[in-house]
């Protein structure tokens, strides 16, 4: 089983998750137990480690850094 990361809408919490292809609906966030969360793709998750991917990558989307846009929320 693949680990994938998630963000959770409720909290904004980050975490990292072992989890089925298709899993990710029975995925609940560890620290407020919400089952809003995304999956989003960490460097690792895309097969990258240049830094030009860590850094679209930080804030949850690749179109901001201040995690202000539709996609973060």
């Amino acid at each position: 089983m693949p680990i994938y990361e998630f963000i959770c809408r409720q909290c904004q919490s980050r975490f990292e998750c072992l989890t089925k292809i298709g899993g990710e609906k029975d995925v609940i966030c560890p620290f407020c137990q919400s089952t809003n969360i995304f999956k989003i793709f960490s460097s690792f998750g895309i097969g990258g480690s240049s830094n030009r991917l860590k850094a679209t990558t930080s804030s949850g989307c690749s179109t901001c850094s201040t995690r202000s846009c539709s996609t973060c929320r």
